[in-house]
């Protein structure tokens, strides 16, 4: 945990977040930033890049014009692939699919993810898009499936699994130690059990 951004529920993830993205100091050049759909932002995705760059992955919305073009065109080079997680999915690179994301001023690709959706009982798409030119699909999917310990990682905080709302000292150098000594318990486990 290097970072935090925290507010009232209301406030939407990317207004919350972006003088983080646009700021942070532990962001640096090189790094690769995993983001989820709440963060669909062109203009910051193309910040990231051009002034920081910092490459980013994020899935679109199915009704974006660059979806729809990249399972398009996976469709058409019918070059699929296994999916390196899941035996039931297929993946295929698809690249330059920026034009169709008007808000976007850099260069992407995309992973397009074929899957049977059972709900709706056909054939669906999951398309994640990168600034990082050089990552291939199944190097994409890779990456992307981190996401999910993240997030478990900020319910655990959130949630009180952490109990950093339980803290009995309003004297600062016990709480920055408290918080230290759960973030340096909580990496410890990380580092054994991995």
């Amino acid at each position: 945990l290097t970072q935090v951004a925290l507010s009232a529920i209301q406030v939407h993830d990317m207004a919350l977040c972006r003088p983080l993205l646009a700021e942070a100091p532990v962001l640096r050049a090189g790094d690769l930033l995993l983001e989820d759909r709440g963060f669909i932002d062109g203009a910051t995705v193309s910040a990231l890049k051009r002034k920081r760059r910092v490459d980013v992955i994020i899935p679109l919305k199915a009704n974006m014009l660059a979806t729809q073009e990249a399972v398009q065109l996976a469709e058409i080079a019918d070059k699929w692939q296994a999916h390196p997680s899941r035996a039931d999915q297929r993946i295929a690179l698809v690249r330059g699919v920026e034009h169709r994301w008007a808000e976007c001023a850099v260069p992407l690709n995309a992973c397009v993810i074929r899957f049977w959706n059972k709900k709706k009982k056909r054939t669906d798409h999951i398309v994640l898009v990168t600034t990082d030119l050089e990552l291939n699909a199944p190097w994409i999917v890779r990456h992307y499936e981190e996401r999910p310990e993240i997030e478990q990682d900020y319910e655990q905080m959130k949630s009180g699994g952490w109990q950093l709302k339980k803290l009995s000292s309003t004297r600062y150098s016990e709480i920055v130690f408290y918080v230290l000594t759960v973030v340096l318990s909580y990496s410890l486990y990380h580092l054994f059990v991995n």
